[in-house]
């Protein structure tokens, strides 16, 4: 019962936040939206480059949504917030170093 009303929650809470779409006809757009498309049937992976304010993450939101993972999380990630030493790790993950371990001579 505890799952079914959090389900029940998470759906009520999306219906309140309500879609974020991209919308406009200008030529730019267009493409834009046409490119969305494309990029969301593949697998590739995508950067989404612009400057501040011009709806990255619109973008970002609009791929997933038409993608087959749509049904996954979107998680967004900040990047000039981290670190650069540290952007790497946590795109992808860090794997500590093995150290080699001597072999006894024989």
């Amino acid at each position: 019962m505890r799952l079914s009303r959090l389900q029940e929650e998470n759906r009520q809470l999306r219906d309140r936040l309500g879609k974020h779409d991209l919308v406009g006809s200008s030529p730019a757009m267009t493409k834009l939206l046409a490119q969305v498309e494309r990029v969301a049937a593949s697998e590739t992976r995508v950067c989404i480059l612009g400057e501040t304010g011009t709806g990255k993450e619109l973008v970002a939101r609009a791929i997933h949504e038409k993608s087959g993972r749509h049904e996954n999380a979107f998680v967004t990630l900040n990047c000039a917030a981290v670190p650069a030493e540290l952007i790497e790790s946590e795109l992808f993950g860090h794997e500590k170093a093995r150290s080699r371990e001597r072999q006894p001579n024989t």
